[in-house]
């Protein structure tokens, strides 16, 4: 099962992939190239004045654009417009002539335009009930727009793309005692009745998918850095959870600053917490966040959304100072951002945390590249925009920045992104443009390092194999490019670090790795106790290492680093056995970094036979760090026995750390549900942060495979539950569908949900159960649903059922 503690609180909605899925990459990047769309006139400066009736989930009012042709001789204009009831077009300030339908505005001019001359084109409209662009939250009231990629045609007409800038503005009226929340500064605030007015301002050009409008009672908490204002809003009553939650706001605002050289570039900062937001999204100078970033005292022991924090943050400078120019060079934004929280995890929490979220980061580009397709960074073959917002965009873009940080150095890579951001400011850019800014910062020539990690899907494929000569003590370590290498597929080109110890004695060496098959040869003072490969985690390769058991062992006990050591776990747990079982456990104990901790417990957990079951048991009392306890729990409910309930029953039941009981409540499903029905359904009504509690209630009622599970899982995926209880449900249907014939039904009825997040969980699971009953249905999502992330993931759960279906003709 994917990892799901991030799902929904990352940048992008993410959501973690379901499985492998042939057909995938067919179904979402086969198609013929998208190229950014004609602008036959630039968007100067966009005012919208909007009345904003919550009741009826309705906008009104007009959105005046001010518009100057590219070039003479225009007599119609073209905004894109969807679903938008248009009641009168004013060309400065008279009425004119409009065609509204298709997805297009077009306007026709009073006559032929002059090149470069300023004109106000003002659209008097309403929108009700949108299906994307603007979200209405019914408990607590609320509305929020979410405009990226291409939805702010949903609730205003534009020129919808990134490449498109503009200064704005943002009238609100909004009901008596509630707050509306845009970009810039607030220049008039007004009661009017029953109602209220926020008027915003923002007079730096930022492309049109960045302009925000956020509705709700809001309470205001203000903190600051080095003079630039630091605001929070969220639901009155929780502003000491929202002081916890984006707490390190101001640390990163200082790194982020002294890192690029470029200070934050905008008089203001502002995080704007909603209800039913799925992750979080860099509208400029005022963030919208979900509110999972509201973190109440018992939480915060061991849960922080800090990378969230800082990737939305650094946004501000990678994405809305300088913008991608179009969608396929959307890493420029994205990549930055997620190498900025390595960075800021780096300078903040320490290199162990680092290196850990680089690794993770290696292993979800990893999956996602073996298990549902691969593509270049810069890829214009999509569906939708929306589809490429994934592992490659995030996690391998950031993982291109890494290795072109350790390439240049730290000074002249910092240099380099000064540059990039000081040419661009307030512009927009494609991938050639940080090509060259990088190559006139350093005097270093970069194209090929761009055309091998940019340009060229893929990453190499290392199979590594190690000898030693006692008598020569020459050790030997040959390298094999094992991905496809060819006149078209040339060997990658890399530099690898090899560190070699033993017994009162280290050396390390940087080699150049150009070839299919290497043999690097040193002479050594004595034999080794072991060979390091990449100890620092530097490559974005998929790596295989034929060495010695012992090599492995000492690995595990004095690696390099942190990762280095949680990576040598899972060779020593092959071996199987007892020696395998007590050094694994006795590393458990002695490693100080949590990440590498619960790495080597997870590897524990895979070896057979009692003995790593015993271990588990004591490292429960052995281990104090609540997410490495978390893990041991979580393999103890694996692999443990029902007796094993017992030991974790008390943990269930009143936990200090919320991670620790919510993984012993899904254990005791897995172990003795029927022995612990009580703990179980009384967690079920557990109110704890985001649901994690009841949420494992629901789990162990999926583990329990009781007769009556299934029914219970229909109808606690129903509306009445919170939402985490609910995706859990959802989830554990899939695994269902194949013995309950109401498991396909009851997930098709939750498609339309007014919830995206459970929309598109229930999506995933259909793809995961395989039902063909379910294609109709979301063959009809995939071509005409109103969001582009539920067209995109139906289109993913109808390539999955299908492929699915073939695989069990040939099986016949």
């Amino acid at each position: 099962m994917p990892n799901l503690d991030r799902e929904f609180l990352g940048c992008g909605r993410r959501i973690a992939a379901e499985g492998s899925g042939p057909g995938v990459q067919a179904a979402l990047l086969g198609v013929p190239p998208v190229y950014a769309p004609d602008r036959p006139f630039d968007s100067v400066h966009v005012f919208l004045d909007l009345d904003v009736d919550l009741k009826k989930r309705r906008l009104s009012g007009f959105c005046r654009t001010t518009i100057k042709a590219r070039r003479a001789g225009l007599r119609s204009l073209s905004f894109n417009a969807v679903d938008l009831k248009v009641s009168k077009v004013l060309f400065d300030g008279k009425p004119v002539r409009f065609k509204n339908g298709g997805g297009s505005l077009v306007v026709t001019t009073p006559r032929t335009l002059i090149e470069g001359a300023a004109h106000d084109v003002e659209v008097r409209y309403s929108v009700e009930k949108p299906e994307a662009g603007i979200h209405f939250v019914e408990t607590p009231a609320q509305m929020w727009s979410q405009s990226q990629p291409e939805d702010a045609r949903r609730w205003f007409p534009c020129h919808d793309t990134p490449g498109e800038k503009a200064t704005s503005e943002v009238r609100a009226t909004v009901p008596s005692g509630f707050r509306a929340v845009s970009n810039g500064v607030l220049v008039e605030e007004a009661k009017r009745g029953a109602k209220h007015v926020w008027h915003w301002k923002f007079d730096r050009p930022h492309s049109i998918y960045l302009i925000t409008l956020a509705v709700a009672r809001f309470a205001e908490v203000v903190e600051e850095w080095d003079g630039i204002p630091i605001v929070y809003y969220c639901e009155k009553g929780r502003e000491a959870d929202a002081r916890r939650g984006f707490g390190k706001t101001a640390a990163a605002m200082r790194i982020f600053s002294e890192k690029t050289g470029v200070r934050y570039p905008y008089a203001r900062y502002a995080q704007v917490a909603v209800a039913e937001y799925p992750g979080g999204m860099e509208h400029t100078t005022a963030t919208t966040q979900t509110d999972a970033c509201l973190i109440d005292k018992r939480a915060f022991e061991d849960h922080d959304l800090d990378t969230l924090v800082a990737h939305e943050l650094a946004h501000q400078w990678f994405g809305d100072l300088v913008t991608c120019a179009e969608w396929p060079h959307a890493w420029l934004n994205e990549g930055f951002a997620t190498y900025s929280e390595v960075v800021f995890l780096e300078a903040e929490k320490g290199r162990d945390e680092a290196l850990f979220e680089l690794l993770n980061n290696r292993r979800v580009y990893l999956d996602e590249d073996s298990g549902r397709y691969r593509r270049p960074i810069v890829c214009r073959t999509y569906t939708d925009p929306w589809t490429i917002f994934d592992r490659h965009l995030y996690e391998k873009g950031c993982w291109i920045l890494r290795m072109l940080h350790l390439e240049l150095g730290d000074a002249l890579f910092w240099k380099g992104v000064g540059r990039w951001l000081r040419k661009h400011r307030d512009g927009v850019a494609q991938t050639q443009d940080l090509v060259a800014a990088f190559e006139d910062a350093t005097g270093r020539s970069l194209q090929g390092f761009f055309d091998q990690w940019v340009y060229r899907g893929g990453h190499p494929a290392l199979k590594l194999r190690w000898a030693f000569d006692r008598k020569s003590r020459r050790g030997e370590l040959h390298v094999a490019q094992t991905q496809e290498v060819s006149d078209a597929h040339p060997a990658y080109r890399l530099k690898a670090s090899i560190r070699i110890s033993g017994r009162g004695w280290t050396r390390g060496f940087r080699e150049t790795i150009d070839a299919k098959e290497h043999r690097f040869v040193w002479t050594l003072p004595g034999e080794p106790l072991d060979v390091e490969f990449d100890p620092d985690l530097e490559l974005l390769a998929s790596i295989k290492f034929r060495k010695p058991q012992p090599y492995w062992l000492r690995q595990l006990r004095a690696g390099k680093t942190s990762a280095s050591r949680a990576q040598a776990a899972a060779h020593v747990a092959a071996w199987g056995g007892d020696k395998a079982v007590s050094e694994l456990e006795a590393a458990a104990k002695r490693e100080k970094f949590w990440g590498a901790a619960a790495e080597i417990v997870s590897a524990l957990g895979t070896v057979h036979g009692h003995g790593a079951v015993a271990a588990l048991r004591r490292l429960l009392s052995a281990v104090p760090h609540p997410k490495v306890r978390r893990v041991v729990v979580e393999q103890l409910g694996r692999r443990g026995a029902p007796a094993d309930a017992r030991l974790l029953a008390p943990l269930a039941r009143s936990g200090r750390s919320l991670l620790v009981r919510a993984e012993a409540t899904r254990a005791l499903g897995q172990l003795d549900y029927r022995g612990h029905r009580g703990i179980i359904e009384a967690n079920l009504k557990a109110k704890t942060y985001r649901d994690g509690v009841a949420a494992a209630a629901v789990s162990a009622i999926a583990a329990s495979r009781d007769p009556g599970a299934a029914k219970k899982l229909i109808a606690l995926a129903g509306g009445a539950r919170p939402y985490g209880a609910r995706v859990a449900a959802i989830r554990a249907l899939a695994e269902y569908a194949p013995a309950d014939s109401g498991a396909v039904p009851a997930l098709l009825g939750l498609l339309d949900e007014s919830d995206e997040r459970v929309s598109l969980v229930a999506c995933a699971a259909l793809g995961r159960a395989g039902d063909e009953r379910a294609l109709p249905r979301l063959e009809k999502a995939a071509k005409s649903a109103g969001n582009p992330r539920i067209r995109v993931y139906a289109t993913e759960a109808v390539a999955r059922i299908k492929a699915g279906a073939k695989t069990k003709s040939k099986v016949v």
